[in-house]
């Protein structure tokens, strides 16, 4: 069996649960690019790839290099999917993580470490401070930090539930992400998201109009408020309201 073939199994266990790749991203850490590129085998994908998706889909260590090696490609499949078929309950959003019934934590666990070492390696190809794009990246990163955030508390949340120590380790990689995540907004004491939260402190306007205008939720507007966390089809307009109120201030100031 291939790597096209391999792939070609991971793409049906994904299509089988109705996912997309944008989910399955979400899930793995892994880019969209990435697990097109071993969807369609048309590279040999790192071994750390490979985990992520393995533990992403909640699938066995070393699944990837059976599927690669197998001799009937059909059965093979077959069967994956139906050791692997998802619960029949309504699709989950990306930000819930969806494994096997079967599943122990060290599924949840793999995938939080492997979650953390994906933000660590970024973070350690930041662009230098002085770069206009310093922000924005750091910002993309933030975003990245909070999605794994959510998803390996709620694992924590599933694996507490299944009786798991709620001290151990997955714990730790909530803990770890969220000082990730600190770190991050501390690097930008003139974010985006200060001075929105800044705005909003002197705009006169209700948090509710506020929301509306820029076009995000409550929720997301406590996000950027509290976390740094600006939706990326946001950060335009919530650019625009930043300006818009500091133009507003520096024409009072000159009253």
């Amino acid at each position: 069996m291939s790597r096209e073939a391999a792939g070609a199994a991971i793409r049906a266990l994904r299509e089988s649960r109705d996912w997309s790749l944008a989910d399955l991203a979400g899930a793995t850490g892994v880019s969209i690019m990435g697990l097109s590129y071993l969807e369609r085998g048309t590279r040999k994908p790192h071994k750390g790839t490979v985990q992520k998706v393995e533990n992403g889909l909640g699938l066995p260590p070393g699944t990837y290099s059976r599927l690669v090696v197998a001799a009937d490609p059909d059965a093979e499949i077959s069967q994956l999917l139906a050791e692997n078929a998802a619960p029949e309950t309504p699709r989950q959003p990306p930000t819930t993580v969806v494994v096997d019934r079967n599943s122990d934590t060290t599924v949840f666990e793999g995938y939080a470490e492997a979650q953390l070492e994906a933000l660590n390696s970024v973070i350690a190809r930041l662009p230098p401070s002085t770069s206009n794009e310093y922000e924005t990246y750091i910002l993309s990163v933030i975003t990245q930090c909070v999605k794994a955030e959510m998803l390996a508390a709620n694992s924590w949340r599933v694996a507490v539930n299944a009786g798991a120590d709620p001290s151990g380790p997955l714990l730790g990689h909530v803990k770890a992400l969220e000082s990730t995540r600190a770190s991050l907004l501390a690097r930008l004491p003139d974010s985006i998201g200060a001075r929105f939260d800044q705005a909003c402190t002197r705009s006169s306007l209700p948090e509710a109009v506020i929301a509306a205008l820029v076009g995000i939720t409550t929720d997301e507007m406590w996000d950027i408020r509290n976390r740094g966390y600006v939706p990326a089809g946001a950060l335009p307009r919530v650019r625009a309201f930043v300006d818009a109120a500091g133009a507003d201030s520096d024409q009072g100031s000159q009253r």
